[in-house]
């Protein structure tokens, strides 16, 4: 018997100490892609959605409003698909919330595109793919055409990731997320990522 609780043990931690090694892995992976990249030439950009608080934005996907504001306001080509669809307790869809507030900053409504069936990032990026194709007919997506992924800081590393498994050639242009959701965000998105590694390929 005591053999047997030796054993469980020893296989805790272990699984303890793998645990640890893919959380620290996994830290290192979204800090090193926080910072994001500025692109020279007016590439297409898909902005990932986040939270509707009725028909308003929330804090997080404010902020990747004002950076997809920021992007196309100096990128004056650069169309935009929104991606988001629309969840409970939210009055419009992501894309639609998306929409509006850039339209009332000044930006060309023919210049934005809105993807509103997405329910998470693999099929915000594949959604938005099939929609820069059409939008972008006679473009080469097999030789990876370069785009920007607007989303927040911790969720760079995950978008691109994503992206990547899309086909697509993603660089992320990143928002500045606030102090005060920076650990809150930053934790789940540890565990988002591990769960990336292990379950999704």
């Amino acid at each position: 018997m005591k053999r047997r609780i030796k054993i469980v043990w020893i296989l805790a931690g272990i699984i303890v100490c793998i645990g640890a090694v893919l959380a620290l892995a996994a830290m290192i992976a979204i800090y090193r892609g926080a910072k994001g990249e500025e692109t020279a030439e007016d590439v297409p950009v898909v902005v990932l959605g986040c939270q509707v608080k009725g028909e308003k934005p929330s804090r997080i996907l404010g902020e990747r409003i004002d950076a997809a504001d920021r992007y196309l306001q100096s990128h004056p080509a650069a169309i935009a698909v929104l991606s988001g669809g629309q969840g409970e307790n939210e009055g419009i869809s992501e894309a639609e919330c998306m929409y509006r507030e850039l339209v009332a900053r000044g930006i060309e409504a023919d210049r934005l595109y809105k993807e509103e069936s997405s329910t998470n990032t693999p099929t915000n990026l594949r959604n938005s793919r099939a929609i820069l194709e059409e939008a972008l007919g006679g473009t080469d997506w097999s030789a990876g055409r370069e785009i920007a992924v607007i989303t927040s800081e911790f969720h760079c590393y995950r978008g691109i990731w994503h992206a990547r498994q899309e086909g697509l050639n993603a660089t992320a242009y990143a928002s500045k997320t606030a102090m005060p959701y920076v650990i809150p965000f930053y934790a789940r998105e540890v565990v988002a990522v591990v769960y990336t590694w292990l379950f999704r390929r």
